[in-house]
């Protein structure tokens, strides 16, 4: 009869894990998903408002954040998004899920939204201060149809006493316009706590998100990256330490990374794009990519350094070329 010794197996399974980061944590485990990739005439718009952090909110109080919507003459708008960053969620030291109502407010008319979708992230790890994070997305298509002022206002309804605080408001606008050139446009949402600490690499603090699909390169004119960070760039005052890539790899081995720009071509990558302060605790960035598009697969990585970030949004913009019209062929 064969007899094994079980405590070192049960020793390597802690070990492993321990190793590899839980479905809640510091690491890059939540990627962003896709919600919308469409194509139309027009053109895409994504703003902060006067977004400006809000201090802790009590049971009743309220937040609010003001937009100005400025479409296209003669354009509508076909998607309106809102995003709700929000951190520090608890009750007394316990860390819980906000309750707050929200409202779209515009030329004096107030209407209720109906429950966003709630996407979440923790430390996932037990400790003092391990209270819960993330983004609320609202669906505003048909309420704001035309250009004008709009607000989104919160109110914690809690009555049992849990606080939170918001950083901010984002507002995403796709528009529909016959005197646009054509664009394809990928919408990915969600939220990925990243911090580069605790055991946790940077390679290891780094969301990727992609956006699924086949292109042609050659028939791009223009090609726009939009992601959003809430926290990136501040944390305790400390300098911004975050990286951005565009379909490039992460590694941290310089020979590997040049291997692979060689096979595959070059990607991009940016230093400390995110960039918030006591006030303004959303940093959000647009860059051009059009130089760094590959055929298939196209992707995103956010990274944290040791400067403490979420991951939330992240859209990809084309313009496309417009095919030749019979009569400039001359048929």
């Amino acid at each position: 009869m064969i007899t094994m010794n079980l405590k070192p197996v049960a020793i390597l399974l802690n070990l492993l894990l321990l190793t590899f980061p839980a479905s809640a944590s510091y690491a890059g485990d939540k990627p962003l998903q896709t919600i919308i990739h469409d194509e139309n005439h027009g053109g895409l718009d994504f703003s902060l408002g006067d977004s400006k952090y809000s201090g802790e909110l009590a049971y009743n109080k309220s937040y609010m954040v003001n937009f100005s919507v400025n479409p296209p003459s003669g354009s509508s708008i076909k998607v309106a998004k809102a995003y709700v960053y929000w951190v520090w969620s608890k009750k007394d030291l316990e860390g819980i899920y906000p309750q707050f109502n929200a409202s779209i407010i515009s030329s004096g008319n107030i209407e209720s939204l109906p429950e966003g979708h709630m996407y979440t992230d923790t430390k996932g790890f037990v400790s003092r201060y391990d209270y819960f994070s993330g983004m609320n997305a609202y669906d505003l298509s048909g309420k704001i149809s035309k250009p004008g002022n709009y607000s989104i206002s919160l109110m914690n309804t809690d009555k049992n006493g849990s606080t939170f605080c918001v950083q901010g408001i984002g507002l995403l606008l796709a528009y529909e316009d016959p005197k646009s050139p054509t664009i394809e446009y990928w919408i990915n949402e969600g939220c990925d706590m990243l911090y580069a600490d605790y055991g946790i690499t940077p390679e290891v603090a780094t969301m990727t998100t992609y956006f699924k699909g086949d292109i042609n390169p050659d028939n791009i004119t223009d090609a726009q990256l939009i992601t959003v960070s809430p926290s990136g760039g501040y944390s305790s005052g400390r300098e911004a330490r975050n990286k951005l890539f565009f379909n490039e790899e992460t590694s941290s081995l310089p020979v590997l990374g040049d291997i692979i720009q060689l096979l595959f071509g070059s990607g991009k990558s940016w230093e400390n794009v995110y960039q918030t302060n006591d006030t303004v605790q959303v940093a959000l960035d647009e860059k051009p990519v059009g130089d760094y598009l590959v055929p298939t697969e196209n992707f995103v990585s956010i990274q944290d350094e040791g400067d403490y970030l979420l991951a939330t949004n992240a859209i990809l913009v084309l313009n496309l070329e417009e095919p030749e019209s019979s009569e400039k062929r001359g048929i």
